[in-house]
């Protein structure tokens, strides 16, 4: 019996010893929604989310990601500064490098006749390889923040992939004054349009005027049907005023902007045209 006494106290006595964090997960940050994030999780979860997302995420959103395989994560990123010229309504588009988009950027340049929105913007598209779904993400993050706030649009087209429908979904986040607030698009809501071969979602841009950040992003469940199969997501900015009804006036094609949004001609003058990024998805 003394032994067992003496075992006993011994226990208690490491317990209070040691430090708490030993039994609990050490927060490297801790959301908005007060979800507790380890430096692990984090350099995980950034591979695929940008940190906008990450600060808002809630319990859902924090356990999807956590069940994700890591060691099999397919990215590619574009960075792109588009050039848009209101007084001949010309638009110029270059590739950029990473150095060249974090540098500071005006997002309006103004030289008295000739009204010029510059922007420098991020397209990053990724794919989390799974047993039978894939988990595909297209995140657009602003260098800067537009002059135009319109409905712009956001999707992914698949080639020899099917979408698992209910998957689709989508985030406008933007920080204003430091703090950041999500817009949450459902995959059966009004804002979204849905194909066969993909999505679109209309974003309508959030109109305050002190924003620090903007991030628009959508995500999916795929599948391939084919040996080979290739994933296409794109961005279109309005540089004019568009309705939500004219935002929605597209087929998914690789004609398209972007190689995914096919817009008639006097739609598909209302948007930046920028171009997209693809995926090529091997079984």
């Amino acid at each position: 019996m003394k032994n067992v006494k003496l075992i006993f106290l011994t226990l208690v006595s490491v317990l209070l010893v040691l430090p708490l964090n030993t039994f609990a997960k050490e927060a490297y940050l801790i959301n908005n929604n007060g979800i507790t994030i380890s430096e692990e999780e984090y350099n995980n979860f950034i591979k695929i989310r940008p940190y906008e997302y990450l600060i808002t995420m809630d319990e859902d959103d924090y356990n999807k990601l956590k069940g994700l395989d890591y060691s099999n994560v397919e990215t590619t990123t574009k960075y792109i500064q588009t050039v848009y010229n209101r007084r001949y309504n010309a638009i110029t588009e270059k590739e950029i490098t990473k150095e060249e988009y974090e540098s500071n950027i005006m997002p309006i340049l103004d030289d008295g006749d000739t009204y010029i929105e510059t922007t420098n913007k991020k397209l990053n598209l990724v794919l989390v390889g799974g047993t039978t779904w894939n988990y595909v993400v297209l995140n657009a993050i602003w260098k800067g923040t537009p002059a135009v706030r319109s409905f712009d649009v956001i999707g992914i087209r698949g080639d020899g992939v099917d979408f698992r429908n209910g998957s689709q979904s989508g985030e406008q986040i933007y920080s204003e004054n430091g703090k950041y607030t999500k817009i949450d698009y459902a995959w059966n809501g009004t804002n979204i349009k849905r194909f066969s071969n993909g999505f679109g979602i209309s974003m309508n841009v959030v109109n305050n005027d002190n924003l620090d950040s903007l991030v628009m992003s959508v995500e999916c469940d795929v599948t391939p049907t084919d040996t080979f199969s290739d994933i296409f997501g794109a961005y279109e900015h309005a540089v004019t005023n568009v309705s939500l009804e004219e935002s929605h006036n597209y087929t998914l094609e690789a004609s398209g902007l972007g190689e995914v949004f096919n817009f008639p001609l006097k739609v598909r003058q209302k948007y930046d045209g920028m171009t997209g990024v693809h995926l090529f998805y091997r079984q």
